[in-house]
């Protein structure tokens, strides 16, 4: 039986996080033991039950030596009570410095796995890219994942050197899990056109002001389609404050976080996606899953799998995104067929050869 260690920061609410989830819910445990290390216990999203998980909290105020100390101490004896304990180490949450490091130590087999463009991230900006991946050692681990296409291809650009480490692999999705959570009764929804946003409610990434900027246009042109949001997160408040200025409370309502958000996809037209820059997001996966419709300002592919063979793909603009909305419902366009089992054993194929080591 193999040994894997995952390292990640928590499992409270994102899409990293629900990616860890699903990815997690495909092994054979069987074949498998998983180790599970956290460094923090914020916990939204329900795991697998064969998974251990393990937890090493690190300080987070008093005076910034001690705090510093105390931390690297923290992560040292980590590093040291699982040094090459493991067949296989992965770190989940590319951002998450102490992660990347007990990842590196844990297994000869170690992966970083990377799940944005960080080229775009940083803004086309090579150097903050490259000081990013410089503080994680990224030359020190053996192989590289992403979720997309691009975000490889523009990290291959930077280090041409380490192109032969790098692989994609999309995330996966619950396919069974999410078509038992959608049976429901209740109707969610009282009117006739209805769009979901399912994210972080923030805007360096999300940018959901241009989202609510299209919204004004749709109350000003008297189309009946309302605008449904799912998530919590830092802009909530700001964005309540822009529902107010453009005077869009009968066109657009705030759920706020939702344990089980499948019936809300299951029920709604289309769902909506008008970030700036995204890795690979779980909610296509989930939209693919239940057949809807898909509006987003993010092209992107991985594998054999084109996004925008499946979505109406917008410019970066309110009226663009406005256009686009309006397509969808009144040419009622339909959803392209996908085959979300033969998209998961693929990916599962793929993750099974870096584990095993046929990459080497």
């Amino acid at each position: 039986m193999k040994k894997i260690l995952f390292t990640s920061y928590n499992l409270g609410i994102g899409g990293i996080e629900k990616s860890l989830v699903n990815l997690l819910s495909e092994f054979d445990y069987n074949k498998y033991q998983i180790d599970l290390i956290l460094q923090d216990k914020d916990v939204f999203y329900n795991i697998d039950k064969n998974v251990n998980i393990k937890y090493y909290k690190v300080i987070k105020s008093g005076n910034i030596i001690v705090r510093k100390i105390i931390n690297r101490l923290k992560i040292m004896l980590t590093c040291i009570l699982n040094y090459h304990k493991y067949d296989t180490s992965i770190c989940y949450a590319t951002y998450d410095i102490p992660s990347s490091i007990i990842t590196r130590y844990a297994s000869k087999n170690n992966i970083l796995w990377v799940h944005s463009d960080y080229l775009l991230l940083y803004k086309n900006d090579i150097n903050k890219t490259k000081n990013f991946f410089n503080k994680l050692k990224i030359n020190k681990f053996k192989h590289i994942v992403f979720v997309s296409d691009e975000a490889k291809n523009n990290f291959t650009k930077i280090y041409p050197n380490l192109k032969e480490k790098t692989i994609v692999i999309n995330n996966l999705i619950n396919y069974k899990e999410i078509e038992e959570k959608t049976k429901t009764k209740e109707k969610l929804y009282n009117k006739k056109n209805n769009l979901v946003y399912i994210g972080r409610l923030e805007e360096e990434s999300k940018c959901l002001s241009r989202l609510f900027k299209t919204m004004k246009m749709i109350k000003e042109n008297n189309k009946d389609i309302h605008l449904w949001l799912i998530g919590d997160g830092p802009d909530k408040n700001k964005y309540e404050q822009i529902i107010e200025e453009y005077d869009i409370k009968n066109y657009v309502t705030m759920l706020g976080k939702k344990n089980n958000p499948y019936p809300y996809i299951k029920q709604s037209d289309a769902i909506i996606l008008v970030s700036n820059y995204e890795g690979f997001p779980v909610v296509y996966l989930e939209a693919l899953t239940l057949n809807k419709n898909i509006i987003t300002t993010i092209d992107v592919t991985s594998g054999s799998l084109h996004i925008k063979d499946y979505a109406q793909i917008c410019k970066k603009d309110s009226e663009d995104i406005y256009n686009n909305i309006i397509s969808c419902f009144e040419k009622k366009l339909e959803v392209k067929k996908f085959n979300i089992s033969e998209y998961n054993k693929e990916n599962v194929k793929k993750i099974e050869d870096i584990i095993g080591g046929k990459n080497d």
